[in-house]
């Protein structure tokens, strides 16, 4: 399901040149380009989240009673498909591209919502995004998304971009390791998870709701927050100034921490119905 945001532009400049639109996006990260018959299509593919959109360029338009906008805008034959169940997070960040394409090319936008042809407006089309997906919802239901509180949704989210920066702001001698979301396919109960290796440095990320703890000798095992944190938190320094509710476990106490994994296995929650899903799955309603 997606918002198909339609590119125009005005009939009195030169014809667009896609050669240089494609260039802009082999220049981006995740990007491919594949052809076909009847369209472009330029996919971005996010191993972050673990979810994909796109961009087409096609040979006819796709604008249904075109006829009925202003005639001074030519429509390019192409647009956006803006995915409506996943984080807001990151369709501002598919926005921020978007934004960049239309000043770069001098293209206006188009959506059926809309009156007429308009300048892209970031706020106006977080806006129309966000009550596309209200109404959705309303008529479908949630389907396979699970709801999450919009401000630690969005600092996981953060956290989630951050990590490589993170490695190399600790030189690699700290774990910094991608969060998870994880559901019990019996109970429904879901959360977001981190895995520590035993022993070993590591940066714990905001607003968790569940530890993998694994070691080099056993099956990994899995505890709720407030248990871990309970009794690991002597070991734990906060981190200030980056994202709320960071911890970081350094070198010596890393070491130290290891007298308490039998406590840590005493609280340890039966695991086998928890399954990873989708990062991007989390919605903030």
């Amino acid at each position: 399901m997606a918002i198909y945001i339609h590119f125009f532009r005005e009939s009195s400049l030169e014809k667009l040149d896609f050669a240089k639109v494609l260039d802009f996006f082999e220049n981006l990260p995740n990007f491919k380009i594949y052809y076909t018959d009847d369209e472009v299509q330029i996919d971005y593919r996010d191993d972050d989240f673990k979810f994909s959109y796109r961009y087409l360029i096609t040979k006819k338009s796709r604008v249904s009673q075109i006829y009925k906008l202003n005639p001074k805008f030519l429509n390019v034959n192409f647009l956006l498909e803006l995915p409506v169940l996943i984080p807001s997070f990151l369709v501002k960040e598919i926005l921020t591209i978007t934004q960049k394409v239309c000043k770069l090319f001098d293209l206006d936008i188009y959506n059926s919502a809309f009156e007429d042809v308009q300048p892209f407006n970031l706020a106006d089309v977080v806006v129309l995004f966000e009550e596309s997906r209200r109404q959705m919802i309303e008529e479908y239901g949630m389907q396979d998304k699970l709801p999450y509180e919009k401000e630690k949704l969005d600092v996981i989210c953060r956290y989630q971009r951050s990590i490589e920066s993170l490695r190399e702001f600790y030189h690699n001698d700290v774990d910094v390791n991608p969060v998870e979301l994880i559901l019990n396919s019996e109970t429904k109960d879901y959360g977001i998870s981190y895995t520590w290796n035993a022993g070993k440095p590591a940066v714990f990320p905001p607003h968790l709701d569940f530890v993998y703890v694994r070691e080099e000798q056993n099956l990994p095992f899995l505890v709720r927050r407030g248990d871990f944190y309970g009794i690991m938190n002597k070991y734990l320094i906060e981190i200030v100034n980056f994202l709320p509710d960071m911890y970081i476990l350094k070198a010596k106490q890393a070491k130290a921490a290891r007298k308490v994994l039998n406590r840590l296995r005493k609280v340890a929650i039966p695991d086998e119905h928890y399954k990873a899903v989708r990062l991007a799955n989390l919605i903030d309603v």
